[in-house]
């Protein structure tokens, strides 16, 4: 009889500390998707930043710029690709790498334009563009960070039995051109 008391109080213990860690587990692994979900959230905000800059950058370029319409025009329908609801996660990056070197065209037209070099509004577009560029790299690499801790998160003892039971899946990472991987420096 002594045996089954302590066999008993052995298994509640047992039972106890596996729903603890099993609560433990499942609060980290939604500790760590909201990061990753917030530190996509910061990808957007740069994204968005770079839309509602283009129309005021085409407006201004198209005064002084009358004989670049193909550029403008390149410029206009990958914003449109950005806010197109079709337009994936994954998708709307590549078209922000393709929108970046059609900026970077528009933008070196300026050495060879007297008035564009003088034009502050235009200047101040470039400014914002080219700012929000780079702090997209740098959302980029804090969500490219994120997602991997939290697929090794859920790859890990004993978080990775919580994860199956709840369908936590892993997260891709977004892909950088090989020449930003390097230019991109964040300070910890």
């Amino acid at each position: 009889m002594h045996h089954l008391t302590a066999f008993g109080a052995i298994l509640g213990i047992f039972i106890i500390i596996a729903l603890v860690s099993w609560i433990i587990g499942y609060n980290a692994l939604i500790k760590y998707l909201n990061w990753v979900e917030e530190a996509w959230t910061q990808i957007e905000v740069q994204l968005k930043r770079r839309i509602d800059a283009i129309p005021d950058l085409i407006d201004t370029a198209q005064q002084r710029l009358k004989h670049e319409q193909h550029t403008l025009e390149k410029i206009v329908e990958l914003r449109s690709e950005l806010t197109s609801p079709q337009t994936s996660k994954f998708e709307q990056i590549k078209t922000n790498e393709q929108l970046t070197q059609t900026l970077h065209s528009l933008f070196a037209l300026k050495e060879e334009n007297p008035e564009l070099q003088q034009d502050e509004e235009f200047l101040t577009l470039e400014k914002t563009l080219k700012d929000s560029d780079m702090k997209l790299k740098k959302a980029i690499k804090v969500y490219n960070n994120t997602v991997q801790k939290y697929n090794n998160k859920i790859q890990s003892l004993p978080a990775n039995f919580v994860a199956n039971i709840h369908s936590f899946k892993g997260r891709e990472t977004v892909d950088l051109p090989p020449e930003e991987k390097n230019e991109v420096k964040l300070s910890s």
